[in-house]
């Protein structure tokens, strides 16, 4: 693999582990929102719940995606909330995509 080819593999794993990091960030500031978790629970079940959607995205036989039960918030919260809790968390949203 040249040069540009290795360039090309790192930016896209870079773009995906950011759209990781904006999947759980936004997930996890709605149950914190919420008032359902704690900022670490919440990172912790939006990071769980993402693994698990990819990994029933990966299964062939579609066991999996009838198995999953990501956490909802219990209410609904307005999203200028959610967004400013979301910039709080987004630290930990990208730590925990780097595991990805």
């Amino acid at each position: 693999m040249g040069y540009g080819s290795t360039v090309a593999v790192e930016e896209a794993e870079e773009e995906y582990r950011e759209a990781c990091a904006e999947r759980i960030e936004n997930d996890a500031a709605e149950l914190v929102a919420a008032g359902d978790m704690t900022r670490e629970q919440a990172i912790e079940a939006a990071t769980e719940s993402l693994r698990q959607e990819i990994e029933a995205d990966n299964d062939d036989t579609g066991t999996l995606a009838t198995m999953l039960n990501p956490p909802v918030p219990s209410r609904q919260i307005p999203a200028a909330q959610a967004r400013a809790i979301g910039r709080e968390l987004r630290d930990a949203a990208g730590d925990a995509a780097e595991t990805f």
